[in-house]
């Protein structure tokens, strides 16, 4: 039974089915209102009255034909589009798939309206060639009543059939939206369905309603009791306006249904992206002014998507602090004197074990050390300005807007390169239960004024550190291989970090002089 369900639908696709119930009934409604109303409002002349007799007789032989030629023009124009869904709707769709999505709500209801204009020159020109004559008598009958009745009939088809492909045909034809990209297309904007809507539940019943008044007055003149014409017309005009209202009802629902929805969806959208989520999609199912709201969102969602990798990725080349800073142009091509400290921490040997190791296993470890000392860095308030080969040269206290003379900055320092002992023996730990040899480093502070900018070339430049301050840190990093210590730090940043209360043992205290300076720094080693 399910897969006779599913050929089904395959053959004959569900929104086809819905469209045509929607024509017919339409208009089987609008031909119903038709005869109502000419009941009402023909002429009371002998030659009137034998007229739609003779029109009864053709219209009986009219219909199907009028009927035959809306349904056999519709399947012609939507012939493409249905192959289209046929064959699962394969994306992208062609051009002509694309267009003939948009555009037929439109194009139907013109087919369907052509048959009502059709009579209105059909049976004027049949009586004229009966007859040989024609009068106004027959205005309503011929003109008035069919193209009113036949406008009401395409203005409830269109937005119906609008709505249809609104829910069921564009959003598989556009699955992606974007359906500002197929050109060519002429389907009307939100003021032409507006207008309309407006004729439909505003004009064509006062129309109607005149009609009714004027043909009260026809029957008066030719004679009718006046009381008999008011009653009549009283009726008449109750039920027209209770048909009218229905209707007026039924229609604004349907336009509701195409402008508050996607404007709920849209405002909803916004919503979830202002709370952070940009997964989310709007499904775009016009042309008009709602599609290109619900494609700006849409394209906004993609804008900040984009700018989340963007953002994300620059946040990995470079910390996260100095990229906020460089987004919000805070720092010009140049720098700045600021106080700040420095650590420059680099593993012991490992060019030379790195030349008994596979490149991966190279990589592997140092991914491994950088990034557990990275997580730690953090965590104390510096950020690493780079790694130079199995270094890093880390940075505290530099974007500290209160510039306390660097004491945070070095307390910060000394508490991060201790710490990096304690972090570097539990990694040993689980190396040399994996078989691998262990690791050492060496780790040199040094805390004053440093140089900060954006330093290079105008198209190809970085935000970093220089100056003394790097150097004897760099220096001081070079000492310690020189030596059995593993943390050499100047006094200077040592008194500055107990200024902010760091205290720590001192192994050695010595006044060397450092490579590139006339004056010897006095260094301390922690224990």
């Amino acid at each position: 039974m399910s897969a006779l369900v599913a050929r089904a639908r395959r053959v004959v696709p569900s929104w086809l089915a819905l469209l045509f119930l929607i024509a017919i009934t339409t208009n089987l409604l609008a031909g119903w209102t038709t005869s109502l109303t000419i009941d009402l409002m023909r002429g009371l002349s002998p030659f009137a009255v034998a007229v739609r007799e003779q029109d009864l007789a053709i219209l009986t032989y009219w219909q199907p034909i009028a009927y035959a030629i809306a349904i056999s023009s519709i399947l012609v124009y939507l012939r493409p589009v249905i192959a289209y869904f046929q064959r699962g709707t394969p994306t992208p769709a062609p051009p002509i798939i694309q267009r003939r999505a948009i555009d037929a709500p439109l194009v139907v209801t013109v087919l369907t309206f052509i048959p009502w204009m059709m009579g209105v020159v059909l049976f004027p020109s049949l009586t004229l060639l009966r007859d040989g004559a024609w009068t106004t008598d027959l205005l309503s009958q011929h003109v008035y009543s069919p193209l009113v009745n036949g406008f009401l009939a395409s203005a409830t088809s269109y937005l119906l059939i609008d709505w249809l492909f609104r829910t069921l045909v564009v959003p598989r034809v556009f699955p992606e939206g974007r359906l500002v990209d197929s050109p060519g297309s002429f389907a009307p904007g939100v003021r032409g369905r507006l207008l309309v809507f407006l004729v439909a539940i505003a004009f064509t019943p006062l129309f109607t309603m005149l009609g009714l008044i004027r043909a009260g007055l026809m029957r008066v003149h030719a004679g009718y009791d006046p009381a008999t014409v008011i009653m009549s017309l009283a009726t008449a005009g109750t039920f027209l306006f209770a048909i009218f209202v229905a209707l007026g009802i039924f229609l604004t629902l349907v336009l509701a249904q195409t402008l508050t929805r996607p404007l709920a969806c849209i405002a909803d959208a916004l919503r979830r992206v202002r709370g952070g989520d940009l997964d989310v999609r709007v499904r775009v199912g016009a042309t008009d002014e709602m599609g290109l709201l619900e494609n700006g969102v849409n394209a906004l969602v993609e804008t900040l998507q984009d700018r989340e990798r963007i953002l994300h990725t620059f946040g990995r080349i470079v910390e996260p602090a100095v990229r906020d800073r460089l987004l919000a142009g805070d720092v010009g091509l140049g720098g700045e004197l600021r106080k700040a400290a420095v650590l420059f921490c680099d593993l012991r040997g490992f060019t030379a074990m790195a030349e008994r190791m596979p490149p991966a296993e190279v990589v592997a470890t140092l991914n491994e050390f950088f990034s557990i000392m990275t997580g730690w860095v953090r965590s104390c308030g510096g950020y690493v300005d780079k790694f130079i080969g199995d270094a890093m040269l880390v940075v505290f206290g530099l974007l500290d807007e209160r510039q306390d003379g660097g004491t945070s900055g070095a307390a910060a320092a000394i508490h991060c390169a201790l710490g990096m002992r304690e972090r570097l023996a539990a990694l040993n730990a689980s190396r040399a239960a994996a078989g691998h040899p262990p690791l050492d480093v060496s780790v040199g502070v040094h805390a004053g004024e440093v140089l900060a900018g954006r330093i290079g070339a105008a198209d190809r430049h970085e935000y970093t550190v220089i100056g003394d301050t790097v150097n004897v840190a760099a220096r001081l990093q070079q000492l310690c291989k020189d030596s059995e210590h593993a943390v050499l730090v100047s006094e200077d940043t040592y008194e500055l970090a107990r200024t902010a209360g760091v205290r720590c043992e001192v192994a050695q205290r010595d006044a060397v002089t450092l490579r590139g300076r006339r004056e010897p720094v006095r260094v301390f080693a922690l224990a």
